[in-house]
């Protein structure tokens, strides 16, 4: 009998160990031949043909098709402020080509351009505001300069064309929406051609998943650009960003006031000073965009925020952080506080006053048993 039920569970064994083998194999077959695929994909070749009677568009849609470009309407804003024109022909495409590098292999000058209309190059910072876009536009040659680019921002009307844009409550702006990036155009690009690609460029970074995690939270693309523009002027350190994030919408939930500085600097930046020092009176400054005197957010992003700030909001430190001030230390961190007495314990120490204790709550410190930013 013990003979028996050995040979029983040792069948039983191999038996249990074959089908572990099995599906160990398919699994590991199946992981390997995605990756495989992966493999294959990455720096192989595919071939386009483009006739003389496709337009961008159709060009467009051939290379999507191939797997060779992400966004159609990326890459026709890309052609379009590059101004030149599509030449007919077969191409041999490399997948990991970047879309700009793509445009530049298909596309030949047109017969009519002028000598004078040179390519320009501009990298526009993130955090910057349209004005400074604009300024720069005309610093590197734009024609119109930076009136025309400001008179296209305002008159731009193709919320149709571009979803997202559609619960933006100032329509007489793109403020938040005109994408940190770096953009080579040409001196007569037409500005429309111009905010067409930073938008274009907006929607493909700002993909699906992102969206979708903003519904999540609650919050339209617009609140997410408006915290993420908050984020992005205060925040000077990495590590510091989801912390500033997570502050803001600790703020937002329980109802208080945002009291954000770059909203006042906002609302009172002019022509060579976009972002000036404040002082106390500045701070009752009467302007729907003063978090001081006007509770909840501010109507609109109050700047261009890059990836950074974005996924900030989107992926927040879990603190109680709802205080903070910058660091006497200048190395652009900032003290942290989960309640008015740190804040003012905070505040004495960067004042250096001689009696003030050490600071009750820095970043990624936990010192006085208040959750602390992570490392």
């Amino acid at each position: 009998m013990v003979r028996i039920v050995a040979q029983s569970l040792k069948i039983a064994t191999i038996a249990i160990l074959a089908l572990v083998v099995v599906y160990g194999g398919s699994q590991a077959f199946g992981y390997y031949r995605d990756q495989a695929a992966i493999d294959a994909k990455y720096g192989k070749q595919a071939l386009v043909t483009i006739s003389s009677r496709d337009d961008t568009g159709e060009v467009a849609i051939k290379l999507k098709r191939a797997g060779l470009i992400n966004s159609e309407m990326y890459f026709e804003a890309l052609v379009r402020v590059s101004g030149k024109e599509i030449k007919p022909g077969s191409y041999t495409l490399r997948y990991d080509m970047s879309a700009r590098t793509i445009v530049d292999l298909i596309t030949t000058e047109k017969s009519e351009a002028k000598t004078k209309n040179v390519e320009l190059t501009i990298t526009i910072p993130e955090g910057w505001r349209t004005e400074q876009i604009a300024e720069e536009l005309e610093r590197l040659g734009l024609n119109g300069g930076a009136d025309s680019f400001m008179e296209a921002v305002r008159a731009f009307d193709s919320d149709d064309q571009f979803e997202f844009l559609k619960d933006r409550p100032n329509k007489r702006s793109l403020e938040g929406y005109l994408f940190p990036d770096t953009y080579t155009f040409r001196a007569d690009t037409p500005p429309e051609d111009l905010i067409q690609l930073m938008l274009a460029n907006f929607d493909q970074k700002f993909e699906s998943v992102l969206r979708d995690r903003a519904s999540e939270m609650g919050l339209t693309i617009n609140e997410v650009l408006i915290f993420a523009s908050l984020v992005q002027r205060e925040a000077q350190l990495g590590p510091e960003f989801p912390v500033i994030a997570g502050l803001y919408l600790n703020r937002f939930e329980l109802g208080m006031p945002m009291e954000a500085d770059p909203t006042v600097q906002y609302a009172l930046g002019k022509k060579g000073d976009w972002w000036p020092a404040l002082n106390g009176d500045d701070l009752y400054a009467k302007s729907p965009y003063n978090t001081y005197q006007h509770d909840g957010l501010p109507p609109a992003p109050i700047a261009n925020p890059g990836l950074t700030a974005i996924l900030a909001v989107l992926e927040p430190a879990q603190t109680d952080y709802i205080f903070f001030v910058a660091n006497p230390s200048g190395d652009g961190s900032h003290l942290f506080a989960v309640d008015g007495d740190s804040q003012n314990q905070n505040i004495n120490y960067r004042l250096g006053q001689a009696d003030a204790p050490a600071p009750c709550s820095i970043p990624f410190v936990d010192d006085c048993g208040f959750v602390a930013a992570p490392q």
